[in-house]
């Protein structure tokens, strides 16, 4: 079984899907409670006197793919053939299917092993390589 990589804001790595490739980035707690925090309003439920949290799902999906995606290569337009930009604005448009490939290799425990390659190599901070 391969080992456990703790999440690391300078890591990045490669997903090949066909001939087409993503650069991604995994995230962490922090990053999707910063991403729904945004997207989180309060409401006042009148009848009660409580307050609810209301969350766009929508909106905190699109900008977690927007978080993960960071590069792309070879995706294509259907109509022109042309590559298209890496943009939030193409990036939701992605098929469901290569969406899900994203956000499983974006969870996994590592980004060593299978069809992922690193790209980026972290440097250990000085305090980890301090002694004592």
């Amino acid at each position: 079984m391969p080992f456990i990589e703790i999440i690391d804001d300078e890591e990045s790595f490669r997903l090949d899907v066909g001939d087409s490739y993503f650069e991604l980035r995994r995230f962490d707690s922090a990053n999707y409670n910063e991403i729904e925090k945004k997207h989180t309003k309060k409401k006042k439920n009148f009848r009660t006197g409580e307050w609810i949290k209301e969350v766009d799902d929508r909106s905190v999906n699109d900008d977690l793919l927007d978080y993960m995606v960071t590069g792309w290569g070879h995706i294509k337009s259907p109509t022109t053939g042309e590559d298209v930009p890496c943009e939030k604005k193409n990036k939701i448009k992605l098929p469901g299917s290569v969406k899900m490939q994203i956000i499983e290799a974006c969870d996994a425990d590592n980004i060593t092993t299978g069809k992922k390659t690193r790209i980026s190599k972290p440097t250990p901070s000085v305090a980890s390589i301090t002694p004592g």
